[in-house]
């Protein structure tokens, strides 16, 4: 073997065993579960769903013996996913559509395995054209199961529109000038 080729060999090797050295195994990082934010994520999720009137989507979040609380009645999980159905087409044939949404006085509280998620959902849409805006508070319970998060219950009111404000009065010291309001 010629000279070369066997420094050419040896280099070779050398190089190899140093960066075998060198290198270390890449360890995947455990990012640890932030589960407020999962649950809010979740929550998101299912409004979102909700408003494209996609219940499959909605359906994989729910637990199967999932129940909710209406002011009308209690629905399991299959009269829920027809009722939301339902619901969102009779307003889109009705001329009112979603503009937008967001989620107000988020709040998740956890107990070992199970979240209780407090929100208000604030939409806006349109009603013939029309603005329009609604408040409706929640309260969801969630537990988690085999490493997934469902929804067990839920519950929504609906919340009374906010009354105009009114002008205030005037205060004692006031001087007027002319006549004075009645």
């Amino acid at each position: 073997m010629s000279l070369v080729k066997i420094l050419f060999c040896s280099s070779l090797l050398f190089l190899f065993i140093s960066c075998k050295e060198k290198a270390k195994p890449v360890e995947a990082k455990v990012i640890p579960e932030q589960p407020e934010k999962t649950i809010l994520a979740l929550e998101k999720q299912w409004l979102d769903a909700e408003f494209k009137l996609d219940t499959a989507s909605i359906a994989g979040l729910l637990h199967p013996r999932f129940i909710s609380i209406n002011g009308q009645q209690i629905s399991g999980k299959q009269e829920e996913l027809a009722g939301i159905y339902k619901n969102i087409a009779s307003m889109q044939a009705a001329g009112i559509f979603l503009d937008s949404l967001k989620l107000e006085d988020t709040q998740v509280r956890l107990y070992d395995s199970t979240a209780i998620a407090t929100f208000i959902v604030h939409t806006f849409k349109k009603d013939k054209g029309k603005p329009a805006e609604k408040r409706t508070r929640f309260y969801d319970v969630w537990i988690k199961r085999l490493g997934k998060w469902k929804a067990v219950s839920s519950q929504g009111t609906v919340l009374p529109e906010p009354k105009p404000k009114l002008r205030p009065s005037p205060p004692a010291y006031c001087i007027y000038y002319g006549t004075q309001p009645a």
